[in-house]
């Protein structure tokens, strides 16, 4: 079952050819996934570059556990990029990619809590953090909005980050719940220069977020 989801997300990879893909909830190959490396069965002579890292942190006791163990986020790039593991102070979900996409351009992406007062906590560190980085930057990720978009006030308050997603088309499906859950967020100046499209993932829960910078 692993090995059919993973050929059609790659053939999603395959029709829309992204320079860098941004993955959330991958399994390094642990007993839970039958010791199936999700990250090496995504990798192709076109995506040679790749990175993937435990989400809770090398410190966090939940990284060892049974349940917990290889879960990661990581990513697939064409060229390499530099790029960093950052951890929120607040939360169990701590990673948060930093990727250097050019000199004056930074990407973030991470996996928010699902809890809302951990999440208003991470997205204050999240906007220090865009804050304190020389440049435009651009996060991306699993926020977890399960009580809608105003939660991102403040990301978005005053010279902070751009929402370029359409509140009201769903990012998530599963039954009756329809949420915008996956999103992107930019500096004021990027805009005008950023297109973004939803793109239906039919074999997931989630759809997946395609960024084409101009």
């Amino acid at each position: 079952m692993q090995r059919h989801v993973l050929s059609q997300f790659k053939a999603i990879i395959e029709q829309y050819d992204p320079d860098i893909c941004c993955l959330i909830e991958l399994d390094r190959g642990s007993a839970h996934s039958s010791f199936y490396n999700q990250i090496e069965a995504l990798c192709s002579p076109t995506y040679p570059v790749f990175d993937i890292a435990d989400k809770y942190g090398p410190e966090n006791r939940l990284s060892k556990m049974p349940f917990h163990h290889g879960k990661s986020n990581g990513f697939l790039a064409k060229s390499p990029h530099a790029f960093a593991h950052l951890y929120f102070e607040n939360g169990t979900k701590r990673l948060i990619y930093q990727i250097t996409l050019a000199r004056d351009l930074t990407l973030f992406f991470a996996h928010f809590s699902l809890h809302r007062k951990v999440r208003a906590k991470q997205f204050l560190e999240m906007r220090a953090l865009g804050q304190r980085t020389p440049g435009r930057v651009i996060v991306l990720g699993d926020f977890n909005t399960l009580t809608g978009l105003d939660e991102l006030a403040p990301l978005m308050a005053g010279d902070g980050l751009h929402l370029l997603n359409q509140p009201t088309v769903a990012t998530f499906r599963f039954h009756r719940w329809q949420h915008t859950l996956d999103l992107c967020l930019c500096s004021q100046s990027l805009v005008s220069k950023i297109k973004l499209r939803v793109v239906t993932q039919s074999f997931s829960d989630h759809d997946a977020l395609l960024l084409e910078l101009g």
